[in-house]
């Protein structure tokens, strides 16, 4: 792999201010910026935490919920399968995203395998297929064997051919129209076209340094392309009075019961204990698509530059410039890939088919998906991630660890709380409460703090 590639776009800088003005540039960088719109959450926490142009980096609580499934042992999950699923999500929209000039996604492509028994793929009965590697068949052999469908396709990206775009320096994108260009240059101050110097970039083809810069910085494309330093807005804690949302879906009979200890200082939450349903819903937040986030959030993340972007993006015209409506309705909605979601979920987030055309039959033999969740030939997709029954400490910036009165005595002491600071209150989650804890681990290190303080009441002791 060469280490450049040149798209290019071409860029537009104010050389008095050292800054990005617009670029311009078409199907291939736009493609680029599109694909970041189906990143799942997990892959998103793992490309920033490595050590690119750029040191690693940290959003919200993700990073710390992320790092705290990679610390999990074994034991507390269904099967190893669960922690592959959720340190490395599919990305439902993959077919997109593998013929790209720049795809920083390093997911290994999916791949379908049937029992390494042969005698068994052949039972008229049917036979086990699974997209994973070594899980069991019926017969308890392993499906390791690769086959590859013949209808598997690739597809061209996101946008047409031909199209041309101008990217703001804080990613809005908009046609290529030139009066378009105009109004930004007198929007951003410019007065003389003599100030403005045009630039062609060449952007490196391994690393995941714009994607870093596009959810902490204010100014991704001045910070990116002239290299400048870095003045990155890791986002503090919001207020949560602002983690509100307009009408939401009727999700009636749908909730969990949490207990969650305070400081009654300040109403901060320092831990909550949960059941594997508060595990399995958190670590759900690892597979979502970055803009099925933003969707559930009505495009109010408070990670400015991207929101700009998917407001931009939901306003393009499909019939100009992306490939279909329906793939525009797939950049604004993407979904959750095949057997990654919960039967009980409580957000409004959607999970994509499995590839029924790839089941009738190989050889004339029907076959039928395995559970990865499951470790032996299931197909139920019921279960979740974290083994159950099971109690966990969940901290305020989501990490995840098996609950004991020593690992939370250790915790509440290293917090440096007073004893008689405590206290134990109780909340119902639903899909508000849950919308409001993803809002904020997005931009927050006390994501239940600020997602779940305007829901908490105290408990009563019971006389």
């Amino acid at each position: 792999m060469n280490k450049f590639t040149k798209f290019p776009p071409s860029v537009f800088v104010d050389k008095e201010r050292n800054r990005i003005l617009l670029a311009e540039a078409g199907k291939d960088f736009i493609d680029v910026l599109l694909s970041f719109l189906t990143l799942p959450l997990g892959t998103i926490a793992r490309l920033i935490a490595k050590e690119t142009n750029m040191q690693p980096v940290s959003v919200g609580s993700l990073s710390s919920l992320y790092k705290s499934v990679l610390d999990l042992d074994e034991e507390y999950l269904w099967t190893h399968t669960c922690k592959e699923m959720l340190l490395q999500p599919r990305n439902s929209m993959e077919a997109y995203c593998q013929s790209l000039k720049l795809n920083i996604d390093d997911t290994e492509p999916i791949q379908y395998f049937i029992c390494e028994d042969l005698n068994c793929c052949m039972r008229l009965s049917g036979s086990c297929l699974s997209s994973f590697r070594n899980k069991k068949c019926y017969c308890g052999k392993l499906l390791n064997k690769v086959t590859s469908p013949e209808n598997l396709t690739t597809e061209n990206g996101f946008v047409k051919e031909t199209t041309k775009f101008i990217i703001s320096d804080d990613l809005n994108v908009m046609p290529n129209i030139f009066g378009a260009t105009v109004l930004l240059f007198q929007k951003l101050g410019v007065h003389d076209f003599d100030a403005i110097e045009n630039q062609t970039v060449e952007i490196s083809k391994n690393e995941a340094y714009l994607l870093k810069l596009s959810l902490l910085s204010k100014t991704p494309l001045t910070d990116f392309i002239l290299k400048k330093k870095q003045f990155l807005d890791h986002c503090n804690p919001r207020n949560e009075s602002l983690f509100v949302f307009g009408e939401l879906p009727s999700d009636e009979g749908r909730q969990m019961v949490v207990k969650v200890l305070t400081r009654k200082s300040n109403g901060k939450i320092l831990l909550a204990e949960a059941e594997e349903d508060l595990v399995n819903f958190l670590f759900n937040f690892l597979t979502f698509p970055l803009g099925g986030v933003l969707n559930m959030l009505q495009g109010v993340s408070y990670l400015r530059c991207i929101d700009n972007f998917y407001k931009s993006v939901t306003e393009l015209s499909s019939e100009r410039y992306l490939r279909s409506q329906g793939l525009k309705d797939k950049l604004a909605k993407p979904q959750c890939a095949p057997q990654f979601g919960l039967s009980n979920q409580l957000l409004p987030i959607g999970v994509a088919s499995l590839p029924f055309d790839l089941m009738p039959c190989i050889r004339y033999v029907p076959l039928k998906f395995v559970d990865p969740k499951f470790s032996m030939g299931e197909c139920s997709s019921s279960r979740g991630f974290a083994r159950g029954p099971s109690t966990y400490m969940v901290t305020d910036d989501l990490v995840v660890t098996p609950m004991s009165s020593i690992s939370g005595i250790s915790y509440l002491s290293r917090s440096r709380v007073r004893l008689v600071d405590l206290e134990e209150r109780i909340i119902s989650i639903s899909m508000e409460e849950g919308l409001s804890i993803l809002k904020a681990s997005l931009t927050s290190t006390s994501a239940l703090t600020n997602g779940l303080n305007q829901f908490t009441r105290t408990i009563k002791e019971e006389k």
